[in-house]
């Protein structure tokens, strides 16, 4: 009787206040047991080892602001690994914010590609003009980076007719956004070896953004789930066509996973 009671009660609120709907349904506990339901693995994605990926390469990271609404250093130690690992490596990204990952990309890889929304589209939705002003300013004038608008869910990726070897997925954060995004990337821009990666698969390392989740899967091909991971240490999840050793998803610290930081002003 006390559940049917608050569930009635729960009904009325609702009915009262629908926008609350909303926020049921993106509840992370919600997502979580649609990606169980659907693809059955609703305690995350398998994890990689970031110290298994680098193979005891030191990687350094610049430019780093230590701003919000960025990236770990670790996420952007990851863009560069993985590049590094590419001759001559080929880099699109979507979602360009500071330009700190192309940035740190394109000291290691010949040809990069950042898409981001027009500055002028950012202002008429209504976003402060000093934010606006950030887009990019770590990027622009560099030679091997190319600056494209557009809206990432209708741009023509065809139109480029361009094969990527890394692709960095780091646009809106919602649902429908990132589905589209995963299925222009894997429709239009990769060959059989190529990497990508999605930022924000997890809100800090090991607790898992399950709408991020139920997006990649339902936007990856499902011949390449086999292929998806997360990267412990990271908020990233990729897609890998490598035979990579992988282990249970835990968010349990190891002493052999520690990093040694430097910094320089």
């Amino acid at each position: 009787m006390k559940r049917l009671h608050k569930l009635y009660r729960a009904f009325v609120l609702i009915l009262k206040k629908p926008y609350l709907l909303n926020k049921i349904i993106d509840d992370n506990d919600a997502w979580q047991a649609r990606v169980q339901k659907e693809y059955g693995n609703g305690g995350g994605l398998r994890e990689l080892r970031f110290h298994d990926l680098a193979g005891g390469v030191e990687v350094s990271v610049k430019p780093f602001s230590f701003l919000e609404g960025g990236s770990l250093p670790t996420d952007l130690a990851l863009l560069r690994l993985l590049a590094a690992g590419f001759e001559d490596c080929k880099y699109f990204e979507i979602g360009t914010w500071r330009g700190e990952s192309v940035a740190n990309v394109a000291e290691v890889a010949k040809d990069c590609t950042t898409l981001n929304l027009p500055a002028g589209e950012m202002l008429e939705a209504g976003l402060d003009p000093a934010y606006v002003e950030q887009h990019a300013m770590f990027s622009r004038g560099l030679p091997n980076v190319l600056h494209l608008e557009g809206n990432s869910q209708t741009f023509d990726y065809a139109g480029l007719n361009k094969k990527y070897d890394l692709i960095f997925i780091d646009g809106d954060h919602h649902f429908e956004s990132i589905n589209q995004d995963t299925q222009n990337v894997f429709k239009h821009l990769v060959h059989d070896q190529s990497i990508v990666v999605w930022h924000d698969y997890a809100w800090q390392p090991g607790n898992v953004r399950y709408e991020t989740l139920a997006a990649i899967m339902g936007g990856v091909p499902e011949t390449f789930h086999k292929n998806l991971y997360a990267v412990r240490n990271t908020l990233c999840a990729i897609c890998h066509p490598g035979d990579l050793r992988s282990q249970k998803p835990s968010v349990v610290a190891k002493k052999d996973e520690a990093f040694e930081i430097r910094l320089k002003a």
